[in-house]
């Protein structure tokens, strides 16, 4: 056998075991839960704030689905930014470990991001956010951003218009157009609907401050949101809009991790079988 024959056997060998592999990876996952275990049980220094309870994802997608029942644009709006709200844990966002709150997608969850998230040197990638909205309740935390997705994401299943506004002071909110032609805030990060528009918000601070403290949340808090609001803020359309090259690529992600290592046994094993059919041949001349 050539030099070159054997270099190329031992690529297609290779290719084989790192498809076998990448197979095996993905069976796994399909055993594992990309939500922490015990994570209802996140210690209180590891939160900014404790929601009333946290679901399943299952119920959490149950939820969601009855969502249809309700006819009324702001009864259902409330509703969903309650199951939100409910559906994710409020955590430190940079204070957890990244590998236990799965902020580092595991390798068997998708190996794709997995990589990307150990070679890149963008905070949103090494603690990763979720574009897609299904992900981001099945692995059951979030801050503001991942929230605001989440909210509008089921808005946009059902039909309601709305966008993201994201502060620049760091906080973003989902402005919808109610039945009445009307743009209402919804903070899905706090569970908290203001019946009034920004221009009006900012106008008249009272009405944070009302809001907030009505759910239970302290001066220091409202504090911080009154200066919040009254700052800069962009518009995105949707999630697309949002974070464009991380959905393009999230999407692209989970629907290669299995293809690709199939495609790859696929060559391996027609490679390897070429090769032994050459060299057979050969030998019987």
């Amino acid at each position: 056998m050539s030099m070159l024959a054997k270099v190329f056997t031992a690529f297609l060998w290779g290719m084989f075991l790192i498809a076998v592999f990448l197979l095996g990876l993905n069976l796994y996952g399909l055993t594992q839960s990309i939500r922490k275990p015990d994570l209802h049980n996140t210690p209180q220094e590891l939160l900014r704030f404790y929601p009333d309870t946290l679901i399943s994802y299952e119920e959490s997608l149950a939820q969601i689905d009855r969502l249809a029942e309700i006819d009324n644009t702001d009864q259902l709006v409330s509703k969903a930014n309650a199951i939100v709200n409910d559906s994710l844990m409020h955590v430190e966002w940079k204070k957890v470990d990244p590998v236990a709150y799965r902020q580092l997608i595991p390798p068997w969850e998708n190996y794709f991001l997995y990589v990307l998230g150990l070679v890149s040197s963008e905070p949103q990638i090494q603690r990763y956010h979720y574009a897609n909205y299904k992900r981001s309740i099945k692995r059951g935390i979030g801050v503001c951003g991942d929230a605001a997705i989440v909210l509008s994401s089921i808005l946009d299943r059902y039909g309601i218009s709305n966008r993201l506004l994201s502060f620049t002071s760091g906080h973003v909110v989902v402005a919808y157009h109610s039945h009445d032609g009307a743009e209402y805030l919804v903070d899905p990060d706090f569970g908290v609907e203001m019946y009034v528009s920004l221009d009006e918000l900012v106008k008249k601070p009272e009405i944070i401050r009302s809001t907030y403290a009505h759910r239970g949340y302290t001066e220091k808090e409202i504090n911080v949101l009154t200066r919040v609001y009254g700052s800069g803020y962009l518009v995105f359309d949707d999630t697309y809009h949002f974070m464009t090259k991380r959905y393009i690529f999230e999407e692209a992600s989970y629907y290669l991790k299995w293809p690709l290592p199939l495609f790859m046994l696929a060559v391996a094993l027609f490679g390897l079988f070429k090769l032994r059919t050459v060299r057979n041949h050969a030998q019987a001349e």
